[in-house]
């Protein structure tokens, strides 16, 4: 859906009553946009295009059809109480760069932003005068969309500008991170974009704030696809690779008029979705990356290569010496996305040597740490079995012939992602070490994640006496993992509870940071 609007989800078992209840009161309301029907093995997803002002009473109007109340005068008048056709006429005059959420309404986006509160006496058009815009880009992807994002924000740093960036790992404005938590949504986009201090700004955007808010604005510059592998297949209707690279190409539907799209050369699900879309969008430019061979940024293996300009692999700290071929398509995924937004080249060599794989910069991604003994202990938050395969490449590059990994997931995850997680962990071929999380435990009983890993592992016939555990936290299982370790030794540290604990037990036992 291109416009504003609500979606309701409806039970397969109810879809045709639903529709048509919601036939019936739009023709009792007068509601004019006709509604976006998609049928799934879950069941219809219905979006109802709706006027900026109305999309709280188009909500309702799902709900109401998905229910079983008759009376709809209330309806009528909670959309007349609704109806304000000035803030309609700002919001549909400026689509680009006006934009309402959490009570406000913003006009211009970052230092040229103003907002005012749709509780008070709003601006006319007239009011408004010129509004300007700053250079955007929306990050999405499987995996890599997090260091994307906050490598783009260290080259923008380089080139002498401030970054607004909305990651999961919170909103960072600078280099002050303002909000914690995941913000990869419409509301850290808006965060961001309200920011006076911010000069570019850079909107990590997840499957599922598309899937369940859509965008906070369009007309942005740059969108960039990391790449799409299975992961939250089955969830809100998406249940093949192709539809899932349809919902993350959104971000590419919301460019402006000749913005760029980055994306991986080498990728069957999205490119057999991309020609639909430049059908629609043909003036988009599309930029390709590959570590695989010639694109319009690639890598040999010891070079990042554009044009004429060659970056050597081992300038790149998050590379790991060009062993990192995830970190290298990330990399190659910023430069294109940082040209694309106006950025020098010295500014973009500048940024991709100062940007490491800690926790200062980087965190949760790949942060190494040297304990004493000399082992290497790598803490990650991989959450899918690609995030794995990807981390487990990397790893076997490496000299350390001794590997252990702690392993686990949280309970919200399908049963499938788990045990291809497990499965996807035993190519690094050294002890697994499971454990429990209390505390993320969601629907699921203590004990149920590791005993579906388990099975998992035996089902491959992994080694019974390379498994360890339950450990009955994560904290107990970072402590368990790191004993007795020696200059052979590399382990991985899947942490989905507190980085902050989990590097505190490392300095505990003497660790520093290998940068």
């Amino acid at each position: 859906m291109d416009s504003p609007g609500a979606i309701g989800e409806i039970p397969l078992q109810s879809a045709e009553r639903a529709l048509a209840r919601l036939g019936y009161a739009r023709a009792k309301l007068g509601w004019g946009p006709e509604p976006v029907v998609r049928r799934h093995r879950q069941g219809l997803t219905i979006a109802l295009p709706a006027p900026p002002d109305l999309v709280d009473p188009a909500a309702d109007l799902l709900e109401w059809a998905a229910g079983e109340e008759e009376e709809l005068d209330w309806l009528a008048r909670r959309i007349r109480r609704y109806e304000d056709l000035p803030l309609r006429s700002i919001l549909q005059a400026l689509p680009d760069v006006a934009f309402v959420g959490d009570g406000q309404l913003t006009v211009g986006l970052g230092k040229h932003a103003r907002s005012w509160s749709l509780e008070g006496p709003l601006p006319t058009l007239s009011m408004l005068g010129n509004v300007a815009r700053v250079p955007t880009a929306m990050i999405t992807g499987t995996n890599g969309k997090t260091t994307t994002t906050r490598l783009l924000a260290q080259i923008v740093r380089s080139s002498g500008r401030t970054p607004g960036a909305s990651t999961s790992g919170g909103v960072v404005i600078g280099e002050e991170r303002v909000e914690p938590g995941d913000w990869t949504g419409p509301g850290g986009a808006r965060r961001v974009l309200r920011d006076p201090r911010v000069d570019i700004a850079l909107l990590e955007t997840a499957r599922g704030g598309i899937l369940r808010r859509g965008l906070a604005i369009q007309g942005h510059d740059v969108a960039v696809l990391t790449n799409v592998t299975p992961d939250h297949i089955g969830e809100w209707g998406v249940d093949s690779l192709e539809e899932m690279a349809a919902v993350k190409l959104v971000i590419a539907d919301a460019l402006r008029k000749g913005g760029t799209l980055v994306v991986p050369a080498q990728s069957e699900p999205i490119w057999a979705v991309l020609p639909g879309l430049l059908k629609r969008r043909p003036d988009i430019r599309v930029q390709r990356f590959s570590s695989q061979g010639p694109a319009e940024a690639w890598s040999d293996g010891r070079y990042i290569i554009h044009g004429e300009a060659r970056i050597p692999v081992a300038d790149i700290p998050i590379t790991f010496n060009g062993t990192a071929r995830h970190n290298i398509e990330n990399v190659l995924a910023a430069l294109l996305a940082a040209l694309a937004l106006g950025i020098p080249g010295s500014a973009i060599n500048q940024g991709l040597r100062a940007f490491h794989p800690s926790t200062a910069d980087n965190p949760g991604r790949m942060n190494c740490f040297r304990l004493p003994s000399g082992a290497i202990v790598v803490l990650d938050v991989a959450h899918s079995p690609d995030a794995m395969r990807r981390i487990v490449e990397t790893i076997k590059n490496w000299p350390q012939t001794r590997r252990t990994i702690l392993l686990g997931q949280t309970g919200d995850r399908p049963d499938s992602d788990m045990r291809d997680l497990a499965i996807a962990s035993t190519a690094l071929g050294g002890r697994i070490l499971l454990k429990e999380m209390p505390t993320k435990l969601f629907d699921r009983q203590l004990g149920d994640v590791s005993r579906l890993m388990a099975t998992a592992l035996r089902s491959v016939h992994y080694p019974e006496n390379l498994m360890y555990g339950p450990c009955p936290t994560e904290e107990a299982g970072v402590r368990l993992a790191i004993q007795g370790l020696g200059r052979e030794d590399v382990a991985i540290l899947l942490i989905h509870e507190s980085l902050v604990t989990a590097v505190e037990l490392l300095q505990q036992a003497g660790a520093v940071a290998v940068e």
